[in-house]
C-alpha cells in the first residue's frame, strides 16, 4: 500500500477491483462523486494513490483490507484462453477476494458478472462469469 493508504478517514471506503476497466472506473468515479474514499485492488498500484497490489488469481491478505466498507469486485483476466487457466485465475480468484473480505468484515460485498453469464452459455468467458 502506499503511504496515504495509513491515513485515517471519516469517509467510508470502497474496495473496487478492475478500476482499470471501462465499468470499474465508472463506479470509481461514482464512488468519489458521492464521498467514499476508493481502494484500488490493482495490478501495479500507482504512487501516490490508495491502493493494493492486486493480481486475480492471486491471495489476497485480509488485513489488506482492514477498515473497507464495501468491496465491488467487476475483475476479469482476459489472458487466459484455456478452460483450466480461466477457471483458476478468474473463478477460483474470485473465490479468494471475496473469502478475503469476508474474513476482513467487509459487510457488503457486490460481485459483477455479465450478460452473458446463463445457464446453457457456450463462450468460456460467460461460463467462468456464471
Amino acid at each position: 500500500m502506499s503511504d496515504s493508504t495509513n491515513e485515517k478517514s471519516s469517509k467510508p471506503i470502497c474496495a473496487i477491483t478492475g478500476t482499470g476497466g471501462f465499468v470499474g472506473s465508472c463506479l470509481k468515479d461514482y464512488f468519489v462523486r458521492h464521498g467514499w474514499e476508493i481502494l484500488e485492488l490493482v495490478r501495479r498500484p500507482k504512487p501516490g494513490t490508495r491502493a493494493v497490489a492486486f493480481q486475480l488469481g492471486a491471495e489476497i491478505s485480509p488485513p489488506s483490507l482492514a477498515g473497507v466498507t464495501a468491496l465491488v469486485h467487476c475483475a476479469y483476466d482476459f489472458k487466459p484462453l484455456r478452460r483450466e487457466e480461466i477457471h483458476a485465475v478468474n473463478v477460483e480468484g474470485t473465490r479468494k477476494i471475496l473469502s478475503a473480505a469476508r474474513a476482513a468484515g467487509i459487510g457488503k460485498i457486490v460481485c459483477l458478472s455479465s450478460i452473458s453469464a446463463y445457464d446453457g452459455c457456450q463462450s468460456l468467458y460467460g461460463r467462468a462469469k456464471l
